[in-house]
C-alpha cells in the first residue's frame, strides 16, 4: 500500500473518531448509532465499516488515543522524587485530557462500561497501565513513610482515580465548572488522601 493510500486512510480514521466523539457527547452512548456515526463522518456506511465494524471498536480507539497522550505522565510519575506530588499532577493531568476532549463523552463511555461488558473490558484494558504506575507510585511513597493509611495500594490507587472521575462528572454535569479551579481541587484532594492516616 503506498504512502499517500496510508495518509489517507488515517485521515478517514481521525475523521471517524472526531465524527463519534461529538456523537457522543451530544446524543449520549445509545442515542448514537453507527449509523449517525458514519452521517456525521461523512461517509457511507460501506465505507465506514471498512475502518470498524462496531461502536466498541470505536471507543477502543478514542480510549486508546488518550492513553497514548498520558503515556509520558505515567513515566514522569514513575520518576518522580516526591511520589504523592506526582500523583497529584498525574490526576490533575488526566482530569484536563478528559476535560479538553470532552467530560461529557467520557462520562456516557463509563456509564456505558456499567451495562456492557465488551466497553467495560476496553476501559478497563485502558485503565490498567495508569493504575498499575499509580500502585506503583504509592509503594514507593509508602517505603519512603509518606503514606501510613492501613489500605493496600491497589484501594489506595482505586480511591484516587475515584477523585478524578468525580471531577471529570462534575465538569460533565455542570458546564459552568471552572476547570482550573477543578483541576486545583483534584490535584489538593488528591494528596490530602494520599496523607491520610486512614
Amino acid at each position: 500500500m503506498s504512502k499517500r493510500r496510508d495518509d489517507l486512510e488515517e485521515e478517514r480514521r481521525t475523521e471517524i473518531i472526531a465524527a463519534a466523539r461529538k456523537c457522543f457527547s451530544e446524543k449520549g452512548f445509545h442515542g448514537t448509532s453507527m449509523r449517525s456515526i458514519f452521517a456525521e463522518a461523512n461517509l457511507s456506511s460501506g465505507s465506514f465499516y471498512n475502518y470498524f465494524t462496531s461502536k466498541t471498536e470505536v471507543v477502543r480507539e478514542v480510549c486508546s488515543q488518550d492513553q497514548d497522550g498520558l503515556v509520558s505522565e505515567l513515566e514522569k510519575m514513575g520518576n518522580s522524587e516526591n511520589p504523592i506530588e506526582a500523583i497529584g499532577k498525574l490526576q490533575q493531568n488526566i482530569f484536563w485530557y478528559c476535560y479538553h476532549s470532552d467530560a461529557r463523552m467520557w462520562v456516557e463511555i463509563y456509564a456505558q462500561a456499567c451495562r456492557d461488558p465488551d466497553v467495560r473490558a476496553v476501559c478497563d484494558e485502558t485503565e490498567a497501565p495508569i493504575r498499575e504506575a499509580l500502585k506503583m507510585t504509592v509503594c514507593k511513597a509508602r517505603s519512603q513513610g509518606l503514606i501510613k493509611s492501613e489500605l493496600s495500594d491497589s484501594e489506595i490507587s482505586a480511591n484516587v482515580m475515584a477523585i478524578c472521575w468525580a471531577s471529570v462528572s462534575k465538569a460533565a454535569f455542570q458546564p459552568s465548572t471552572d476547570p482550573e479551579s477543578e483541576a486545583r481541587l483534584c490535584y489538593q484532594n488528591t494528596c490530602a488522601i494520599l496523607r491520610s492516616d486512614s
